[in-house]
């Protein structure tokens, strides 16, 4: 079978995470690099459609005839499945099976084979269903769909009951807003899984502009004080990394949200004030307020770069002490302040 007689299902390719623009392009770029396409797809033989490899999938159709005459199409590797079912739950369990998945993309993943396993565990345990598996590899009924799931994939039956409401979130900001925002969500870091159950959770007609908001695109709303969530940072860690309570570089990355959005407001702030009228009838003629106000200015820039966290604390690894002020990460400042001292006493 040749890659371009392969049939494209919209719910299959769901399951599967997209890539950004950006990051297609440098997938094309790398493939054109090495000369070929090193992995294979997989195709569901019987119905002749794509069940892995979709990004590459993509790479080819985009390719133009130049480029299509110097490197080989993807090869097609054909698999057999009994039903949609079970080439379903194939496509989670090769996802999961990765290890490029960040911890949206899992969660993504693991809601929706808790969303499939639920609604066949229902479906056999109607009058008449059948009394086989749930689902491939399961066999104890006894045991809650959640808590199976929970065991395979190390986290909480709790946990796993949360994903499936952030699957939920986000196929409803897909429905509502677009499939753009998909690949952003689960491939990038500007939102939070709890921010996206917020917005989602919001009437239809509001998901579009609360959602920009968070992704730092939509105009602020009212008011002069600054709210975090509003921008979707410094939010609390949806599933902290084992062991509990020990600041990884996850938790870091989320402490950043609030200080780059402060950042963001301060740089528009200087806009706004190069702006302003600087004639002889403007207000900020006088030079020296001028000065004055840049100094502040560039004082503030340099306090909020200085004391974003940018690391997880090297004195107690994370897990909380006096040198980081019981945050668990060091700033700019303590980070380097920490280099020095053991490349001194090395």
């Amino acid at each position: 079978m040749h890659i371009d007689d392969v049939k494209i299902d919209d719910e299959f390719k769901c399951l599967c995470p997209g890539l950004t623009d950006d990051e297609l392009r440098r997938l094309k770029a790398n493939i054109i690099s090495d000369g070929e396409f090193r992995e294979p797809v997989v195709v569901w033989k019987s119905e002749e459609i794509l069940i892995d490899g979709h990004n590459r999938h993509d790479v080819w159709w985009n390719m133009d005839g130049e480029q299509r005459k110097q490197i080989a199409p993807p090869r097609v590797l054909l698999k057999e499945f009994a039903s949609r079912e079970e080439a379903h739950n194939w496509i989670i369990s090769n996802q999961l099976g990765r290890r490029n998945l960040d911890e949206k993309q899992k969660s993504y993943l693991i809601g929706k084979r808790y969303q499939a396993e639920k609604k066949d565990k229902s479906k056999n345990l109607k009058p008449g269903g059948s009394s086989g598996n749930v689902s491939s590899g399961h066999s104890d009924h006894s045991k809650k769909t959640e808590v199976v799931i929970a065991e395979e994939v190390g986290k909480s039956p709790k946990q796993v009951r949360r994903d499936e409401k952030f699957t939920e979130a986000v196929d409803t900001l897909v429905e509502n807003i677009g499939p753009e925002v998909k690949p952003e969500i689960l491939n990038g870091k500007e939102i939070t899984k709890k921010k996206v159950m917020e917005i989602a959770e919001l009437p239809a007609d509001n998901q579009k502009d609360e959602y920009d908001r968070a992704m730092g695109r939509g105009k602020p709303s009212g008011g002069d004080s600054f709210d975090p969530a509003e921008w979707g940072g410094m939010e609390p860690v949806d599933d902290p990394v084992i062991p509990e309570d020990v600041v990884t570089e996850y938790h870091v990355k989320e402490m950043q949200a609030a200080f780059n959005e402060v950042q963001k407001r301060a740089t528009a702030l200087k806009k706004a004030i190069h702006e302003l009228p600087d004639g002889p009838g403007g207000a900020w003629y006088n030079p020296n307020a001028m000065q004055d106000i840049m100094t502040c200015y560039t004082n503030l820039m340099n306090t909020i770069k200085y004391r974003k966290p940018v690391a997880v604390c090297g004195h107690c690894g994370g897990k909380k002490c006096e040198r980081c002020y019981q945050t668990g990460a060091l700033n700019k400042d303590q980070s380097e302040a920490l280099r020095e001292g053991l490349e001194a006493t090395a």
